[in-house]
């Protein structure tokens, strides 16, 4: 209710107490208006400033909740855009990732045939090394065995074919060229 609205009701109840008792002295108005005008100078300078306080503190503290609101969820907004971001990034994310690997999986492949291409290579020419080495034994056993042979038919044709005197001879031979080089 407002003051004029206020104002208008006892003013009604005024002049509906006035129709039924006389019309009050002047003492019997100031004394009722002296009263409200105390109260109201009361109120207008100690309550109404302590209120005025308190509904300015308030609305300071809901505009600063509300700010705050506000700025967390501008922030909630910028995390869920960042997340809608890096899901999307996460199909080019998971292809990237998955021809790095493919990628490092040739390179290893490329790796491991060079390395085994060399190691085939080193095992090829070991084994021509060991092969040359085996036929160059078997040659020379071969060879040992074929003087060997050759010695043993000599001495044999020597022994048959050969004379006392010629073996005399030979001895004789021997000794002159023994007795040259010394």
């Amino acid at each position: 209710m407002s003051f004029f609205e206020l104002f208008g009701v006892a003013q009604a109840w005024a002049s509906a107490a006035e129709a039924e008792h006389h019309a009050p002295s002047i003492h019997q108005i100031w004394f009722p208006l002296g009263n409200f005008l105390i109260f109201a100078f009361i109120i207008v300078h100690y309550a109404l400033p302590l209120v005025r306080n308190f509904l300015q503190s308030r609305r300071d503290e809901v505009l600063a909740t509300v700010r705050e609101a506000a700025a967390k969820r501008q922030q909630a907004e910028a995390i869920v855009q960042d997340y809608k971001g890096r899901l999307a990034r996460v199909e080019q994310e998971l292809q990237s990732i998955a021809a790095s690997l493919r990628a490092e999986g040739e390179r290893e492949k490329t790796k491991l045939l060079s390395d085994a291409q060399t190691l085939a290579a080193k095992i090829k020419e070991d084994a021509r090394f060991l092969a040359d080495q085996e036929v160059r034994v078997a040659r020379q056993k071969i060879r040992e065995e074929m003087a060997g042979q050759a010695e043993a038919s000599a001495r044999e044709l020597v022994q048959h074919h050969l004379s006392s005197a010629d073996q005399g001879r030979l001895v004789g031979d021997f000794i002159q060229s023994i007795g040259q080089v010394a």
